[in-house]
């Protein structure tokens, strides 16, 4: 239980077992592998080939799937599930360079299509208007004696023909072909001895003209000729459609598996690559977990090129970290690995964060309800999502303490047992009050929330003290977490030995003897200036220590710091209360509706969907600060955190499942 203790071992293995002794130690998922001395110059040319693969994979998958049908009713998604033998022989059956080639072809050539067929219908588009221009269309432009041109003008009728009347004056030729839309389209034509004259005219008028430089024949011979290229190409385009569809049928499986095969080897890949080698024979190091190590032996002899041996880490080196907790504990991991897994000499504190962030987590929700319905929903879900199921095992865990929690607080879907005539009971089960209904109910929400905060922060300098021992870290256990344990502590225990607990009603009476008191002063002032003398004890002035340590006993991580410590743990208090207000208040306005036989249904309605909006909302709520009460008020007092992770070296297949029948 907690960190594991890793062996590391040098592997060497010939080139011709290399591959094989790689993909073996990835089967048996047991060590973290590295390479023993990195090369990065002459082999990042076949990294980035086996990048260049997995990419042509993608995009080949990528554009089989523009022409999947749709998805039909009933029809799961999720990985694709095949046999190991079924992978292995897909893998061997097919030329994939070849078919990612031919189906980047078609698609390439589809792209194609799809722009030809996209600029003529702009052509087709562009002479539509002119089609009253029954004429051929290289008759138009400028000549040796004249210049005949298509224009379109808009306007009002008055003003079109305003300058239809000018224009003849400045000798040009005028005569209306059509109009719809509100524009008129006319032909005009005038002498090139004219032509200055004209051009000026129409320089200062806003019409719009074709351009006709490329056509030959009439508008309606073009555009048929166009309509014609067009349908040809449409037709090019849906037997290629229907290539690639069949490409799909036939290859969009053999491509996942030959894409996930891809990025499954890449860290073989890249360890063949990047690792120190000889013509003949490569090293690699590698970390397993010490009850692993003769498993890991046994793997190896069974090469006959391949040697394994222990060796000592160098001087300096990160060892990995790998958390090994029973399976009780397992879930709790996730909140550990989220701030970052503990250095090789820490102390590993999942099982030491389970049972706090469970039971805040429950109290942050405080409703019985609440919690049956998070076990039923978790347990389901993680039966069905394998991969999640220590995620939702987290929560799992919250429920019951949350059942716990509503069962103390007499919390059941808010105060529903109260309008279904059922209060009675579940208020004798309420042994702390209900914090909704009675100020008695709500203090003692109130100083259990600071209780817990007093135990927890008390048990993280307890852990931080203990920790040091184990390491030999003698200045940072008595000038550290021993003085600030007794501080902490005997000044909670004054608190509690007098009037002014009983004055914040913290308590009904002192539960300590007043003569205490005097015992316990003499703990913390000897306390107070181990912190003011060696607290800052790094520092070489004196003067300038004294004064760093005076801060850390009052303002810098000091009795003000421990205090709001403390203070902080009333979100507890305030999130239950929350949750409960929340749920009272989804009850009220239900039963307030419930006059007549619709007014049930509708309240049958919004307590269903308003009470799981409420657990939904409140489960973030409760998530989010309990983690920040475990992060800030509790690791803060023992842990540092910052280990790398161990990462075994083992299949991860993204996109296939595979079975072993």
């Amino acid at each position: 239980m907690g960190v594991a203790r890793l062996n590391k071992l040098l592997i060497v293995t010939h080139k011709s077992e290399e591959e094989a002794v790689l993909n073996k130690l990835k089967d048996a998922s047991l060590v973290e592998l590295r390479p023993y001395t990195q090369k990065m110059e002459p082999q990042q040319t076949q990294a980035s080939v086996n990048e260049e693969h997995s990419s042509k994979a993608k995009r080949g998958l990528a554009s089989l799937e523009k022409y999947k049908e749709k998805k039909k009713p009933g029809e799961k998604a999720g990985k694709l599930v095949l046999a190991r033998d079924q992978y292995d022989k897909m893998l061997a059956s097919y030329n994939f360079e070849q078919v990612l080639q031919d189906i980047r072809s078609t698609q390439e050539e589809i792209n194609i299509l799809d722009s030809e067929i996209k600029a003529i219908c702009g052509q087709i588009e562009a002479l539509s208007p002119w089609c009253a221009f029954k004429g051929n269309l290289e008759e138009l432009g400028s000549f040796t004696l004249y210049c005949i041109r298509l224009i379109k003008l808009q306007g009002k009728t008055k003003e079109v023909q305003g300058c239809v009347q000018k224009m003849a004056k400045k000798n040009i030729s005028v005569e209306k072909l059509g109009c719809s839309k509100g524009q008129s389209v006319w032909i005009i034509a005038y002498h090139q001895a004219h032509k200055k004259q004209a051009e000026s005219y129409l320089s200062g008028l806003e019409f719009e003209e074709g351009d006709f430089s490329s056509y030959k024949g009439t508008v309606d011979q073009n555009t048929e000729r166009l309509s014609k290229t067009v349908e040809l190409r449409k037709n090019r385009r849906q037997r290629l459609v229907h290539d690639m569809r069949k490409a799909r049928e036939a290859y969009e499986v053999p491509l996942t598996v030959y894409l996930d095969y891809l990025e499954n080897n890449r860290d073989i890949e890249d360890a063949i690559n990047f690792g120190f080698s000889t013509d003949s024979v490569a090293f690699y190091t590698a970390w397993v977990e010490q009850d692993q190590t003769e498993t890991v032996y046994k793997i190896l002899d069974s090469f006959t090129a391949t040697r394994v041996m222990d060796i000592e880490p160098a001087e300096g080196e990160v060892r990995p970290t790998a958390l090994k907790n029973k399976p009780l504990f397992k879930p709790f991991e996730i909140i550990v690995n989220l701030y970052g897994v503990p250095r090789y000499f820490e102390i590993d504190p999942t099982p030491l964060v389970s049972i706090f962030f469970a039971l805040f987590f429950g109290l942050c929700l405080t409703d019985a309800g609440y919690g049956f319905l998070l076990v039923v929903l978790t347990l389901i879900f993680a039966y069905k999502l394998k991969k999640a199921k220590n995620f939702l095992l987290l929560f799992f865990f919250g429920g019951l303490f949350t059942i716990l929690a509503g069962v103390m607080f007499n919390g059941w879907f808010g105060d529903l047992p109260e309008h279904l005539g059922l209060g009675h009971i579940t208020r004798q089960w309420a042994f702390l009050g209900d914090p909704i209904a009675t100020d008695a109910g709500a203090m003692a929400f109130f100083r259990l929330a600071l209780l817990l905060g007093v135990v927890q922060v008390v048990f993280g300098l307890l852990i931080k003290f203990v920790d040091n021992l184990r390491n030999r870290n003698w200045g940072e256990a008595f000038f550290n977490a021993l003085p600030w344990t007794l501080i902490v502590t005997s000044l909670v225990i004054i608190l509690l030995s007098t009037e002014i607990a009983v004055s914040m009603q913290l308590v009904a009476a002192p539960l300590f003897p007043s003569h205490i008191v005097l015992h316990l002063v003499w703990l913390i002032i000897p306390s107070s200036l181990v912190i003011i003398l060696f607290s800052a004890r790094d520092v070489k002035s004196w003067g300038f220590r004294l004064f760093l340590g005076f801060l850390n006993l009052t303002i810098v991580n000091g009795l003000t710091s421990y205090l709001g410590d403390v203070l902080s743990y009333i979100r507890l208090m305030a999130l239950g209360l929350v949750t409960a207000g929340i749920g009272v208040a989804i009850n009220q306005i239900a039963f307030d509706m419930a006059n007549t036989v619709v007014g049930v249904v509708i309240a049958v309605a919004v307590l269903i969907f308003a009470h799981i909006f409420n657990l939904g909302i409140n489960m973030l709520g409760g998530f989010v600060h309990t983690l920040r009460l475990q992060y800030v008020e509790f690791f803060q007092k023992f842990y540092v955190g910052g280990g790398k992770p161990f990462q075994v070296l083992k299949n991860r297949n993204k996109y296939i499942s595979i079975v072993d029948k």
